[in-house]
């Protein structure tokens, strides 16, 4: 008896994690998407970037970025830790400004908002999977 009563608070707790992971949206793969960036010097710009993460460990995920506002084009590369099966932090360099900084990522669904922190500036985008 005992037995049967695990198993019926057991049974819905695994279908709803199970689900859940099945669920998911990996953050692998190539993202794109718009928001803004506020640099230290200068106006507030719109931006658009497309993201491709690939996996390299079980927690560690590479960053490639290119992004662009009306003035500039940008390519970044970095490294995201998975915090939490929708959290991933990390820092990211940009070779052609020599500028590096935080980044955040938290996935809902399939859209996730990065948001990014530099001496020169930060910014944050929302991004669907491609």
């Amino acid at each position: 008896m005992r037995a049967r009563i695990w198993l019926l608070f057991f049974l819905p707790l695994a279908l709803f994690l199970s689900h859940g992971a099945v669920g998911a949206v990996s953050l692998e793969g190539t993202w794109s998407g718009a928001g803004m960036v506020n640099p230290n010097k200068g106006q507030r710009e719109q931006v658009r970037c497309r993201i491709t993460y690939k996996r390299e460990s079980a927690k560690v995920f590479s960053v490639a970025a290119k992004c662009a506002t009306s003035s500039v084009k940008m390519r970044q590369t970095g490294k995201l830790l998975e915090v939490s099966p929708s959290r991933y932090v990390g820092e990211f360099y940009n070779s052609d400004y020599d500028v590096s900084g935080r980044v955040r990522v938290i996935v809902k669904g399939s859209a996730q908002t990065v948001t990014f922190q530099s001496p020169r500036g930060s910014g944050s985008v929302t991004l669907r999977k491609n």
